[in-house]
């Protein structure tokens, strides 16, 4: 029954969504575009109210979520799947895309502060914001609670699936989250809806080191065009040369697919030319080949091997694990983003009993903060009850919970 009520209303939404194509143009001929530019509103939907409210309950009802705890709805919302202009990691300007919503229904004059939200792991394309079954949840209630959300599909996803996505790439997934924000900024004010200077950021697994990322970026680098009001992020891997080096030496790794994903992904954008010599055969052909966006989570872990030995090619890994493969270490320890001193109040999330990303990430962010001088950042536990574990995807409603908890009542004008 729950899987019924969902899909029928799943089908619904996706149903009005399909309908309510928009173009957008001009007779007169363009600047030329840089980074952050809205090319075009591909698609457009409206919900009153009333529909959110519908959504979330079902929400709650399949995943046996609390719901009360969530931010009222307010008002009814237009969703817009946006392309817009952003980088690849080698820096070639590019078409990427996303989603954005807002409130509809708000009295003329009034603003709404922006909610960044950043997607977390996904494998195939058909999962990207702008192409997915369903809106995303996180950005119905936000929007539907007075917040203009901005949800970016990274490159590598939708409108730029020709790219392999920079999986776990600290400096282009910020980027892509900046000119998403850019793109929204100006999508905005061409509609005439107002914004507050209020600025929220938050994402889960990916989309937590996504926001960690942008925040430093933000923070170091253009606080003259943003100031983050608050930050959380969720579950993310900031350690990424620990966290390489835990996962590479678990003799079991219950998720290989994910650590597939990163040698893949750097492998890719960092020329490193080693998936022949770090994976046995036939695992190598599916690192190679699986992550273009075209198999699921399930078939890619299906196709690989949970022991490390069988997994790996063993001269790899023994240098891996001791002193060799600098290089590779090198580019891993680039994408560290850990040990600086942050301003913004951040709450880190994260669940003790997390395999996918180990909970160690988020203290040993927390503790070197605090080194550099940091007073903002509290580490948020999940509370997830036991005897279920406290792990990556069991958190994930608790930290949506938690996070939107702490955010909502910060913000003006919803």
């Amino acid at each position: 029954m729950k899987n019924r009520l969902l899909v029928l209303l799943f089908s619904v939404i996706s149903a009005v969504i399909t309908g309510c194509g928009v173009s957008s143009g001009s007779s007169s001929p363009a600047p030329p575009a840089t980074r952050g530019t809205l090319v075009s509103i591909t698609s457009s939907v409206s919900y009153d109210a009333n529909t959110i409210d519908n959504y979330i309950l079902a929400l709650g009802t399949y995943y046996g979520l609390n719901t009360s705890v969530l931010p009222a709805t307010k008002h009814g919302i237009t969703i817009q799947r946006i392309v817009y202009k952003t980088v690849t990691p080698d820096g070639r300007l590019i078409d990427a895309s996303g989603v954005m919503a807002f409130p509809n229904d708000k009295a003329a004059g009034s603003s709404s502060p922006m909610f960044s939200y950043q997607h977390g792991t996904i494998f195939q394309d058909s999962q990207a914001p702008s192409l997915s079954f369903s809106p995303d949840p996180v950005l119905m209630v936000m929007a539907g609670s007075g917040f203009a959300v901005a949800l970016p599909d990274y490159v590598g996803y939708a409108t730029s699936t020709g790219e392999i996505h920079p999986f776990v790439i600290a400096e282009n997934l910020a980027a892509a989250t900046v000119d998403m924000l850019r793109a929204t900024r100006q999508l905005l004010s061409n509609q005439a809806i107002l914004t507050n200077g209020q600025l929220f950021l938050a994402g889960y697994s990916e989309g937590g080191y996504a926001t960690l990322a942008t925040q430093k970026e933000i923070e170091q680098n253009l606080s003259s065009e943003f100031t983050i009001t608050a930050s959380m992020p969720g579950a993310g891997p900031y350690d990424m040369s620990g966290t390489a080096q835990s996962l590479v030496g678990l003799a079991t790794n219950p998720y290989p697919e994910f650590l597939g994903f990163v040698f893949k992904a750097y492998d890719h954008w960092y020329g490193w030319d080693s998936i022949n010599s770090a994976f046995q055969s036939p695992y190598n052909t599916v690192i190679a080949t699986g992550f273009d966006g075209s198999m699921s989570e399930t078939n890619l872990h299906a196709a690989l091997s949970t022991d490390s030995a069988t997994l790996f090619n063993s001269t790899f890994r023994n240098d891996f694990l001791g002193s060799g493969q600098a290089a590779i270490k090198a580019d891993l320890a680039k994408n560290d983003i850990y040990d600086w001193a942050p301003n913004t109040p951040t709450h880190l999330f994260h669940g003790v009993d997390d395999t996918i990303v180990p909970y160690a990430n988020t203290t040993n962010a927390s503790t070197a903060m605090a080194a550099a001088g940091s007073t903002s950042v509290t580490v948020v536990n999940c509370t997830t009850v036991a005897p279920t574990p406290r792990g990556h995807t069991e958190c994930f409603w608790d930290y949506v919970n938690q996070g939107l908890g702490w955010m909502v009542p910060m913000a003006l004008n919803l």
